[in-house]
Formats: C-alpha cells, sequence, structure tokens
C-alpha cells in the first residue's frame, strides 16, 4: 500500500493482523506520509511479525520531523524487540534506532516509542547517543499542546559541545575551549517553534578563550543555570552561576575564583535580537569580599568584538577595595601611578552607567589603604563620602565630598593626618576650603585648588598653596640626603596647569641656611608623565656656609654663600643643561674659615693639588685657614661641565696667572690657595663624586 494516510489508518491495519495462521504471520505497510498535530513521517516502510514470543517490527522512514522542536531525522530506521498493541496505545519497546542525527553523524542508539491512538502524542526515550566524546540520554513527547525534550549527559566535551552548537547556526565566534560538562534540561516547543529552555550544566576544567584575549577562563569548576523563554517575539533569560575554581578574565574583570568563589544571578533578562539584552536584575557576591546588585543592559555583538555595558545602575554593598582593585582596577590602571597598589578596606554606595560610561557615584570610603609598592606614595585610613555627578556635570550638581586620612606618605615624606572639602563634577574640582597637611614639623597649606578636565588632554587647574617652617632635616633625610639643619619655608603662588604643563605665576621663595631661595621661570612640562621636563632659574642668597657645611661629612666652611642656576634644564628629573654659579657675595663681613677637610674635598672636584700640600711640610699642623672668597661655576652642556672659579690662578707675587683656577683663593697666613686644573668634567663623575665626599665620615687629612 503506498499513498497518503493518517496514523489512525496504521491502527486498524496492524488489528486486522491474522492470529491463526500457522507460519508467523507477518505485515508489511507502505505510506508517502504519516502525519500528526506536531510531527510528521515521510516514506514509511514498516514490516510486523508475529511469532509465539509476540509482535516484532521494523520500520524504516525517509525523514522524521518534528518541527517545532526543530528535529529532522533522515534515512531512519526503527527495529523494535517488542511490539505491544492496545486500544488506545501502540508500543515499541527494546527498540534499536539507526538515523543520521544532524550534527553527530549516522548512529544506532537504543530507544522505546509510545503512540497514542486518540491524541496523536508520542513518548520516546533515547540512550547512548555519542555526543561530544560522552553519552547523551534523551526522552520527551510530541502532541498537538507542543513538544517537550528532557536530556541528560556526563563529561561532555565543551569544545564538542561548542562545535555542535555551530552547526545549528550558533554564532559562538573563534573560541579555544577545553574541558567537560555535565548537562540536565528540557526544551519546551510549540508550533511557533522553542519557547522555554531549561538547563543545568557543571563544570570541570573548562577553559576557554578568544582571538581577541578579552575573554579568558583557565580550569574553571562550578554550576550554570540557565532558563530561556520566548513570547511575544521576544527572548527572556534567567541565570544563575557558581564558580568555585579556576580563574577569569572578561575584559576588564579579572576573578581568581579559587581565592574568592562567584556567585552570579542575572533574572529577567530581556532581548529581540539576542544582541541587546536588559538585565530587570543583578546580583553579584564573591564570598565576603564584593556584593553588587542592580539592572542594567548590555551589549554582546556577534563574532570577537567585547561585550560593552551600555547603561545601567549598581549598588555596592560593603565590598573589599582589594577585590575591586585586582579585579577590575588594576588592569585600567595599568601602566600608570596606580598600576601597583597595596590595597586595604571597604566600599559601599551607587554607580550610574550612561552610555558605556560612568554618570555618576555616590562612594563610602572606610579605613582605605592604598599603598604603592614603588614606594612613591602612600595613604592610610581614609574615609569619607565622594559624590560625583558624572561627566559634563556642573560642580554645582553634586554634595560635597569630604574625605578623610590618618597618615600619608609622598617620595617618603611623612603626612599626618588631614581632612579635605571638595566639589566634584565631571572632570573638574574644586578645593570648598584651606587644606592644611601637617608634616615634617610644618605644614603645606592648599589655599585654592581648582582642576578642570582633569585626565584628559585638556586638563587645566590653579594652585596656591604656601609651606609654613619645616624643618629641612626631615626633608633632606626623606630624600636620601644628609640630615640638613634648620627650617625652610616659602610660598607657591598661583601655580599653573594647562596643556601638560605647570607654570608658577611669580616666584616661588623660600628661606633656608638663614638664607633666602627663589626660584622663578618654573615650568614643568608633562608632570605626570614617564619622563618630566622641568626649566627654571635658581636664585641663592646670603646662605650661611657653616650651617650648610656642617651637615654634610664636608668639613668646616664659615662665611656667607651667594649663588645663581640659569637655564635649569632638567629631564625625568636629571640635570640636562644649566649655569651654576656660587660664590662669596661681595663684602660679606663674616668670618672667612675653611678647614683642612674642607680644603682637600674643594681640591678633589676640581683636581686641584691641595692635597699634597697639605699633606707635607708646616701647614700640616694648621686645622683651620683665613681664605679670601670661594667660587665656582659650572656650564653644562651635552653631559659635560666647563668649569671655572675665582678667575685664573696666580702666583702670591703678582706675576701673570699660570695655568688653572681659583676654587678657594687664600688671604693672610698661614695662606693655602684651592687651585682647581680641570676645565671640563663629566656631570655625572661630578655628581658622584659629591656624592662621595658628602656621605665619608672619614677625614681625608690628618
Amino acid at each position: 500500500m503506498r499513498g497518503r494516510v493518517s496514523a489512525a489508518a496504521l491502527a486498524v491495519l496492524l488489528a486486522v493482523t491474522p492470529l491463526l495462521a500457522d507460519e508467523p504471520a507477518v505485515l508489511e505497510f507502505r505510506a508517502e506520509r504519516i502525519e500528526a498535530a506536531d510531527w510528521r513521517l515521510d516514506e514509511l516502510h514498516a514490516s510486523f511479525e508475529l511469532s509465539d514470543d509476540g509482535l516484532r517490527g521494523a520500520v524504516r522512514v525517509g525523514r522524521i520531523e518534528v518541527p517545532a522542536a526543530g528535529i529532522e531525522l533522515a534515512d531512519s530506521a526503527v527495529a523494535c524487540g517488542q511490539v505491544l498493541l492496545s486500544r488506545s496505545r501502540i508500543r515499541c519497546r527494546a527498540a534499536a534506532l539507526t538515523a543520521d542525527f544532524p550534527g553527530i553523524g549516522r548512529q544506532t542508539v537504543a530507544a522505546n516509542f509510545d503512540y497514542e491512538r486518540d491524541s496523536g502524542g508520542l513518548q520516546f526515550d533515547v540512550t547512548g547517543l555519542a555526543v561530544a566524546g560522552g553519552e547523551l540520554r534523551l526522552d520527551g513527547t510530541t502532541a498537538a499542546a507542543g513538544s517537550e525534550l528532557r536530556f541528560a549527559g556526563e563529561r561532555l566535551e565543551i569544545g564538542g559541545l561548542v562545535d555542535l552548537a555551530r552547526t545549528f547556526g550558533v554564532d559562538t565566534g573563534e573560541l579555544e575551549t577545553s574541558g567537560f560538562a555535565d548537562l540536565d534540561g528540557t526544551l519546551r516547543a510549540e508550533e511557533s517553534g522553542l519557547t522555554r529552555l531549561r538547563m543545568d550544566a557543571k563544570l570541570t576544567d573548562a577553559s576557554l578563550s578568544n582571538d581577541a584575549g578579552t575573554l579568558v577562563g583557565a580550569a574553571v569548576g562550578g554550576a550554570v543555570g540557565l532558563t530561556v523563554a520566548r513570547s511575544a517575539g521576544a527572548w527572556r533569560f534567567d541565570v544563575e552561576i557558581f564558580a568555585d575554581r579556576g580563574e577569569v578574565y572578561i575584559e576588564p574583570v579579572y576573578a581568581n575564583l579559587a581565592e574568592h568563589a562567584v556567585r552570579l544571578r542575572l533574572g529577567d533578562v530581556r532581548t529581540e535580537d539576542l544582541v541587546v539584552f536588559d538585565v530587570g536584575e543583578f546580583n553579584l557576591v564573591q564570598d565576603s569580599t564584593v556584593g553588587v546588585s542592580g539592572s542594567a543592559s548590555i551589549s554582546v555583538p556577534r563574532g570577537d568584538a567585547p561585550a560593552t555595558l551600555d547603561s545601567g545602575h549598581f549598588e555596592v554593598i560593603d565590598t573589599a577595595v582589594e577585590t575591586v582593585y585586582t579585579s577590575v582596577l588594576q588592569i585600567l590602571a595599568a601602566g600608570t601611578m596606580l598600576g601597583d597598589l597595596e590595597t586595604a578596606g571597604r566600599v559601599s554606595g551607587s554607580i550610574a552607567v550612561r552610555d558605556s560610561a560612568i554618570d555618576s557615584a555616590q562612594l563610602e570610603l572606610t579605613d582605605l589603604i592604598l599603598d604603592d609598592r614603588q614606594r612613591r606614595f602612600a595613604v592610610y585610613g581614609l574615609s569619607g563620602t565622594l559624590n560625583w555627578p558624572g561627566a559634563g556635570r556642573d560642580p554645582d550638581d553634586a554634595a560635597p565630598s569630604r574625605l578623610e586620612w590618618a597618615a600619608a606618605n609622598l617620595h617618603n615624606i611623612i603626612m599626618q593626618g588631614a581632612g579635605v572639602s571638595l566639589r566634584l563634577g565631571g572632570d573638574d574640582l574644586v578645593l570648598l576650603e584651606p587644606l592644611r597637611i601637617p608634616t615634617m614639623g610644618g605644614a603645606l597649606v592648599v589655599n585654592r585648588l581648582v582642576m578642570n578636565d582633569y585626565g584628559t588632554d585638556d586638563a587645566s587647574g590653579l594652585l596656591d598653596a604656601e609651606l609654613e617652617p619645616i624643618q629641612l632635616g626631615q626633608l633632606t633625610g626623606a630624600f636620601g640626603w644628609p640630615a640638613f639643619s634648620g627650617s625652610l619655608s616659602g610660598r607657591l603662588p598661583l601655580l599653573q596647569y594647562e596643556g601638560n604643563a605647570m607654570t608658577v605665576g611669580g616666584s616661588l621663595t623660600a628661606r633656608a641656611f638663614d638664607g633666602d631661595i627663589e626660584v622663578s621661570n618654573l615650568r614643568i612640562a608633562q608632570p605626570f608623565g614617564r619622563v618630566p621636563r622641568l626649566q627654571a632659574d635658581v636664585r641663592l642668597r646670603l646662605l650661611d656656609l657653616e650651617r650648610l657645611t656642617s651637615t654634610f661629612s664636608f668639613g668646616l666652611i664659615q662665611g656667607r654663600l651667594s649663588g645663581d642656576v640659569t637655564g635649569l634644564r632638567m629631564a625625568g628629573w636629571e640635570a640636562q643643561a644649566m649655569d651654576l654659579h656660587v660664590y662669596t657675595p661681595p663684602d660679606d663681613p663674616s668670618p672667612h674659615r675653611i678647614s683642612q677637610r674642607a680644603v682637600e674635598n674643594l681640591a678633589s672636584v676640581g683636581g686641584g693639588g691641595a692635597a699634597a700640600v697639605l699633606s707635607s711640610g708646616f701647614l700640616q699642623f694648621f686645622e683651620v685657614f683665613a681664605y679670601d672668597r670661594i667660587a665656582l661655576r659650572c656650564l653644562l652642556r651635552d653631559g659635560v661641565c666647563a668649569m671655572s672659579g675665582a678667575g685664573p690662578a696666580g702666583r702670591a707675587d703678582g706675576q701673570p696667572a699660570g695655568r688653572g683656577y681659583y676654587i678657594v683663593r687664600g688671604k693672610g697666613l698661614p695662606r693655602i690657595d684651592v687651585v682647581g686644573y680641570r676645565d671640563r668634567v663629566s656631570w655625572e663623575a661630578l655628581v658622584r663624586q659629591l656624592v662621595r665626599i658628602t656621605r665619608s665620615d672619614a677625614r681625608v687629612v690628618k
């Protein structure tokens, strides 16, 4: 028989099978198509045999289709070990199903089928289906109301599952994957297509990465729960993830799951195009270190392009700063001053995101520690409130921010606790009241601070500050220099920052060593870059040499010293060019006396021969000598100093000058002159020589 018949007609034909024949009764049946409400068979050839053992059958089908569930099996054959007939059902037991399964090839698997005559519904189960290096078990039902498929598999290769998904048109990008998954789930379909999917997965040693390096997972272990529903042309998702093994990087977030297990829930996620996802409820907990909840809109482009956070609102709940820093901020700050910090403390508050950028933030900081591993700066016990209205907002739109800290350190300069009131808005900052930071026995007082567009190429700002007298010994000790005596004070009048450069609207004045220091024409280009460039002129007037030299192991010099540094140019805080000239001021009324040790050290700087004179003859018995004046000049260019001093050296009887220049010109009896003979000296070597002298505790001449 060939033609188009219904499933009910097949049942009638089977019912009239001869039952009393001496030989086994055989019935063959052919049909071009048999179809029910939501399934159909094409090119059916059935053969049934009735024997003493019961009814057996073999069925070959050109194609089996369940359109709503997306099932289509080509060139299929079913051999029923036992066929059971009743008024309401046809059962095929202990069957062998052979078919070309989509994506996994032709296989023969064990199966059972149960057809209900009245409803046209079909129940089935399939075991031993080879998928992704493991076995998958299927069972389900098809009926007029829809189809439901249940599946379960153990130790399936994740790479094989990804490849299988690609065969069904799922865009997985260029992912490299490995590891295993145990799956259990249910798929529901209606005439319109897939309507609901529930799946639970257990991951073991799961690893994945994309070509762009924006998504990386290594040896991840945990569980994933997924529910997908479709209605009115839109998809709705609920996702729950728990992971307690391995490492994950999803740009720009990194997490060590073995150290801190992660629980993530995305609820009421809706999408129409599977590209833009609106997350109705978001909750992330990482042990006791991170708590974040909120809602968001996320774009997941097809291919390898990274996902983007388009908008959202998040509540940060008593979160550890260390975890936030190591997971997110450290990656974003790589290569900057904030890229290598020791951190601690807690943070709470709320953050809003709009157009893929932070739109506003209100944060409560509790006992933070930010300690640079490069020892450039540190802040301890930082607490307070930050209110930031976001980019493009006026500072007046935000409530004031207030921060306090217990202690701080900047390039080994220890600062005591203080508090600051600010108003933040967009990329702008305004100091609301003077800030006084106690340090080194005095204080730094910031009277005015304004910054605009900070963090951008158009950043600019103003700073008006002064230095209450600080102890020079503490300042120089912080720089690793010998401890100076005395104090330092001064004023920084209206420092301006614009065009990635700092300039001072006036002169920086300071008081040190009972004299005056003035820095003018100060300009620092790229002050926060890797190689800051400084230019300035420095004026020294009437410094007390005894106070200055007693600070170092240089030897005693009494008198006053003035000097000028013009055309100073520094790169990376190292001198590149300058005209340095230090000298005894004219008409200095103070005593001019110099010790043997100071004579020897000055002679070594200029390559003079005073050491030989002092080490022999009667001058060795004198500890201190009088001098008329001291002078030394270095014209630095291209790493070399052109040296000179207090005029060309001459004989004491007034005869024409000989070779060399005076560094110290003697006076009275016993008289000693220090003459320099090196007119060109490497600046690097000169600095090393001065450092060696100032750090030496041994007397050169006895």
